[in-house]
């Protein structure tokens, strides 16, 4: 690991897929830690890394005895935007492992920066809980800025939900592997074009998704006026709870109800797999007003994260100009 040393007593190393629960118990005693409450378990953990290169992507911090404590993994957007999400057991934390998680991620987005866009700017950056203020420290002394503010929101589905009001016109059906890749991608980041930090994903991306044990096609589906796909909701779900991992219109069909469609379309089809409860993630400044929508249709936000980032190169944003 380069960058400060691991304090004596800890070494790194790569995970392997028998890693996943003592990972999701890393991850959900700091989640408890900061927020009371937890979303963590080992099938998302090995959601996440059956969809990346955990060799290179991953790490865990083991105490002598072979004991993982914390642990990190790299969300890589294009080479540009780096995301290092970190976790360090409450009971190790103050020890410098956190710090040398910090600089894993960082050395990780220098090594390669050869691979992003030549004349694009390159940042890397974390997320902490508002409350975290040994996190704020940490980041700040590594020369990182707070930027934006995310929440995490849930739904209690205790009862049926209501059924989705389509807008006249739209039709809606599940994804069919095989199939609908490339219209599906090429949808998926048209919708996002203008969400805040985030430049264009691959379509290897959306594939990877696809290779995921909790991949379910059932949970992904695309809306469509006539042949044209207008937006996006993709899902999964592990045991007694649901992720919605995205809801995307396209610019020219907002304002219409389709958002409010899809993420009641989710809900009902959690609620007949007997979930009875679902959460995402949003940006807090989001400029389609996310947050409003989901509180709407009966979300309410049980965290706020504040993002932390740090400019690698200086370069075209290119998570901004596909704005104009």
């Amino acid at each position: 690991m380069s960058g400060p040393q691991l304090p004596s007593g800890y070494v790194t190393r790569s995970p392997v897929l028998e890693d996943a629960q003592a990972v999701a118990e890393v991850v959900a005693a700091t989640e408890i830690a900061d927020t009371g409450s937890t979303n963590a378990t080992a099938e998302e953990v090995l959601s996440y890394w059956q969809s990346m290169n955990c060799a290179e992507e991953s790490i865990v911090v083991t105490t002598a005895n072979g004991s993982i404590v914390a642990a990190a993994d790299i969300l890589n957007r294009s080479y540009v935007a780096v995301w290092v999400y970190g976790f360090v057991h409450p009971e190790h934390q103050g020890r410098g492992v956190g710090s040398a998680l910090v600089h894993w991620g960082e050395a990780w987005a220098r090594n390669h920066i050869h691979c992003a866009q030549s004349d694009a700017r390159v940042i890397v950056q974390h997320d902490r809980h508002v409350s975290n203020e040994a996190a704020r420290r940490l980041f700040e002394d590594a020369g990182y800025t707070a930027v934006r503010g995310t929440y995490t929101m849930e739904i209690e589905l205790a009862e049926p939900p209501p059924e989705p009001e389509w807008p006249h016109g739209i039709s809606v059906r599940s994804f069919v592997p095989g199939n609908d890749e490339l219209a599906a991608h090429n949808a998926h980041e048209d919708a996002f074009r203008d969400v805040w930090g985030r430049p264009r994903n691959t379509l290897e991306d959306l594939i990877s998704r696809t290779r995921a044990d909790a991949f379910d096609p059932d949970l992904w589906f695309l809306a469509e006026e006539g042949v044209e796909i207008v937006g996006v909701s993709f899902s999964r779900a592990f045991g007694s709870q649901g992720i919605i991992d995205t809801v995307g219109v396209r610019r020219g069909w907002r304002k219409r109800g389709l958002g409010l469609a899809m993420l009641r379309h989710a809900f009902v089809g959690f609620y007949q797999r007997d979930i009875h409860r679902a959460w995402l993630s949003v940006d807090a400044e989001s400029i389609t007003d996310a947050p409003r929508l989901y509180q709407r249709a009966g979300m309410h936000v049980t965290g706020t994260y504040i993002i932390h980032q740090k400019e690698l190169r200086a370069g075209v944003d290119l998570s901004q100009h596909l704005l104009e």
